[in-house]
């Protein structure tokens, strides 16, 4: 199923399957380590819904809601 990186609830894990950002950011995601295929997990949540934090092979960052909405996985 199809989904909304910014749709997946508190430690719930999926599987990259599109990033579709400008190049500045989709880069800097890169060098995080979010590609397709790879397993992002939704580590934590702010009370508002931004910023949201995932985990990318041991890597957390944290991504504003907006451009999260832009990364399709698969659950």
């Amino acid at each position: 199923m199809l989904k909304k990186c910014s749709n997946l609830k508190l430690l719930e894990k999926a599987i990259i399957k599109n990033v579709e950002l400008e190049e500045k950011k989709k880069f800097k995601l890169f060098h995080l380590g979010v590609l397709p295929g790879k397993e992002i997990l939704c580590k934590f949540k702010s009370p508002f819904g931004s910023p949201i934090a995932y985990q990318v092979d041991g890597c957390v960052f944290a991504l504003r809601r907006d451009d999260a909405q832009n990364i399709e996985v698969e659950v």
